[in-house]
C-alpha cells in the first residue's frame, strides 16, 4: 500500500476525512440555486450524499487495503459501517415520514383553525 502524508500520517484516517469532505462538498455544490451557493451545507447534517455512509465506507475500504479481509480491524470497521449505514437509513426514513405529516398538518392548519392570536 502506498503511504500518503496528504492530511495526516495515517492513510486510513486520510481516506475517511477525504470521503467526508467530498460528500459535504458535493452537498454544497448541489445547493447551488438562484446563483447562490449555501456554504452552511459544508458542516450541516442530512441530505444526500450521506457523509456518514461515505466516511465509514471509505474507512472500511482503507482498513481492508491496509490490513486485509481476515484482520480484526477490518471486521470491526465492517460491523461499524453496517451499523452506521443502517441507522442513517432508518433516521432518514423516519425524518421523511415526519416531514410528510408536518407538511400535511401545516397545510390544513389555517383552513380548519380560526385565528385566535391577537397582536398586542
Amino acid at each position: 500500500m502506498v503511504e500518503t502524508t496528504f492530511f495526516t500520517q495515517n492513510s486510513v484516517l486520510n481516506a475517511a476525512f477525504i470521503a467526508w469532505f467530498l460528500a459535504q462538498f458535493i452537498k454544497v455544490m448541489l445547493s447551488f440555486k438562484n446563483g447562490k451557493i449555501d456554504f452552511s451545507r459544508i458542516t450541516g447534517a442530512g441530505g444526500m450524499p450521506s457523509s456518514h455512509s461515505s466516511t465509514v465506507l471509505a474507512l472500511t475500504t482503507a482498513v481492508f487495503v491496509a490490513c486485509g479481509y481476515q484482520s480484526p480491524e477490518f471486521a470491526i470497521a465492517l460491523v461499524l459501517s453496517g451499523i452506521v449505514m443502517y441507522d442513517a437509513t432508518g433516521v432518514r426514513r423516519a425524518a421523511g415520514e415526519q416531514a410528510k405529516i408536518i407538511n400535511y398538518m401545516m397545510s390544513h392548519w389555517n383552513k380548519t383553525t380560526p385565528q385566535t392570536f391577537s397582536k398586542e
